[in-house]
């Protein structure tokens, strides 16, 4: 218990902004990648500056063009298999609209040469003028290609009803798409919002192998009280939505009800009577979709975020962690809203979760959670919850060592290889009072991350080579078994972490077994592993020690 007590004594994590050379440069966007391939995580900051990182200090080593329209979201990914990360860049476009100028500006695929520098390819995925907001690399048909899943918003930002439609681009291998969204069954209608085929407006995507099969599932988070898609691999190029089934579309409230004091003060405001929501519209506003295997059983949960307003009602969805029931369960989520504790006021609150994710922050082997509570100004900070090993988790926000306020998207990765994963962070002013943006700092933030130094808790690291997007790789130590998956993207505006899997293994000198089950479902097991290090792994080759 000792550690335990040390842990609550000291900050969890320090400030390395300033000697890392990231002070002072301001972004919302943030995500780890490594661009050079040397193992240690880069940086780009708003989707088009480029930090390498040379010993734990980032130096920039340029800039992509800045259009008319900003980047709406970015993803990497090598789509070409030199060994090198490539990155897409999103726009949001919106020809239904009257202001809407068209000046050809689309999505882009920008091919990148390991040094910093990009070059824009024509790939295919620039021939729709869509509102795109998030995308994911995956490997859906495992032929060892990237494939590309891009979720799409309104197709009219007045209407908030109907969307375009989301798109899959199956990857040819060498920088250039297909696109196979009608084909794999994913192109829906344009229709009403009661339809159950109509096409959703869609904030965040990501993937995971829900239920164990080997193939790689599409979770899509929807927006506007719609309800969220869970697209089931069908493993022959197509795939079903079994949202409703698994509950992963919505809780069990469907009323749409508002209160009889919301209803008033609506009367109020616009003068005219306010009606109950219809049940497609008594779902949640959903951005991000954190996967993991919280519960250490075998199979993966979400944590879902997602924005809330205290006038909305009860069948407005919360963010919730979704717990997979597994085979015995059908596959089912049980929705376990207790877990997070929450504390509101009985009324005028909003809670803004735009950006979740997990990490071990202690390495004591149980995965805790941070919320960037992105929107909205009432507590708009980063927030961590430690998991106690019950199925509950104990608020440490005040023990991370900072309140960042204005948090937005948020990125894990060990930057100064010490085993520990460290926090990058963005700041976004959106709806902050106009008397804070005056005065507030808008640089992003690097947080190293001291919890698991002073617990004196141990890692295993390993980066698995080649494209093994959606690889998953299973530590075994006794009777503890930690799951960990290669992502291509996570969640809202392209959230990304870095691409090792990393365990904490509490004092555990050596590790029972490390297995690997390559994205093509082919596995190797490794047995007594030593912990405390860095490896490496290519595929039918030695578990070689990096550091």
């Amino acid at each position: 218990m000792l550690e335990f007590a040390l842990v609550l004594l000291v900050q969890l994590f320090e400030d390395s902004s300033a000697v890392s050379g990231l002070k002072g440069e301001p972004g919302a966007a943030v995500a780890f990648v490594d661009i050079d391939a040397d193992g240690a995580p880069d940086v780009v900051v708003e989707k088009t500056k480029i930090f390498l990182n040379r010993g734990g200090k980032f130096v920039k080593a340029g800039e992509l063009p800045k259009s008319a329209r900003d980047y709406s979201g970015m993803q990497a990914g090598d789509v070409n298999g030199d060994g090198f990360p490539d990155l897409v860049l999103l726009r949001i476009t919106d020809p239904r609209n009257p202001s809407f100028k068209e000046d050809g500006l689309r999505n882009e695929l920008w091919i990148g040469d390991g040094k910093g520098g990009f070059t824009r390819k024509e790939s295919g995925i620039e021939t729709y003028a869509e509102s795109s907001i998030s995308a994911c690399f995956l490997d859906y048909d495992r032929d060892g290609r990237l494939d590309l899943f891009v979720a799409n918003a309104f197709d009219d930002w007045s209407r908030g009803e109907r969307a375009h439609p989301s798109r899959l681009f199956r990857g040819r291998g060498d920088g250039t798409f297909e696109d196979v969204t009608e084909k794999a069954g994913l192109l829906l209608k344009d229709a009403p919002g009661d339809d159950p085929k109509a096409r959703r407006p869609a904030f965040g995507v990501t993937h995971t192998d829900w239920d164990n099969d080997g193939w790689q599932d599409i979770l899509v988070c929807t927006y506007g009280r719609q309800a969220n898609r869970l697209w089931r691999n069908n493993r022959d190029g197509t795939f079903t939505d079994v949202a409703a089934e698994t509950t992963f579309d919505g809780d069990d409230d469907r009323s749409g009800a508002y209160t009889d004091e919301v209803k008033e003060l609506f009367r109020r405001r616009h003068g005219r009577p306010i009606g109950d929501e219809p049940a497609w519209r008594s779902h949640g506003n959903t951005f991000d979709a954190g996967v993991a295997d919280v519960d250490g059983d075998g199979d993966m949960d979400v944590f879902l975020g997602t924005i809330q307003h205290w006038w909305a009602g009860p069948s407005s969805d919360r963010s919730v962690l979704l717990v997979n029931q597994g085979v015995a369960g059908g596959w089912k989520f049980k929705r376990a809203a207790d877990a997070i504790r929450r504390v509101v006021p009985e009324k005028n609150w909003d809670l803004g979760d735009q950006h979740v994710g997990w990490l071990d922050v202690d390495n004591d082997g149980r995965l805790d959670l941070v919320i960037a509570m992105s929107d909205y100004p009432e507590g708009q900070y980063l927030r961590l919850w430690r998991q106690n090993g019950d199925g509950t988790f104990d608020d440490w926000t005040e023990k991370l060592g900072f309140l960042w306020e204005a948090a937005s998207q948020i990125s894990f990765g060990d930057f100064d290889r010490d085993g520990a994963t460290d926090i990058l962070v963005g700041t976004k002013g959106m709806r902050l009072p106009p008397e804070k943006l005056k005065t507030k700092d808008m640089s992003v933030g690097l947080w190293r991350n001291r919890a698991a130094a002073v617990a004196g808790n141990r890692f295993l690291s390993l980066r698995l080579g080649g494209r093994a997007v959606g690889a998953r790789v299973t530590v075994v130590t006794g009777a503890s078994r930690q799951i960990r998956e290669v992502y291509g993207g996570l969640g809202l505006a392209g959230h990304r972490d870095d691409e090792e899997c990393r365990f904490g293994v509490a004092k555990a000198e050596r590790v029972d077994a490390v297995i690997v089950r390559w994205p093509d479902g082919e596995t190797e097991t490794f047995e007594d592993v030593g912990t405390n290090r860095h490896y490496a792994l290519e595929k039918h080759g030695a578990l070689r020690i990096v550091k």
